[in-house]
């Protein structure tokens, strides 16, 4: 492959692999919002 196609089928892998990362990073950002609200539902209830 010349240097130019080769380029941009890795910069293409690059932004596709920083967007999953960036996904990944999101739902995790989600999902302790989430425990936090179940853990602190549970403790209203518990204290009740």
């Amino acid at each position: 492959m010349s240097n130019l196609p080769l380029f941009i089928a890795g910069f293409f892998i690059t932004l596709l692999v920083a967007f999953s990362i960036g996904l990944m990073v999101y739902a995790a950002v989600l999902d302790g919002r989430s425990d936090d609200e179940h853990r602190d539902a549970r403790d209203a209830d518990a204290a009740a």
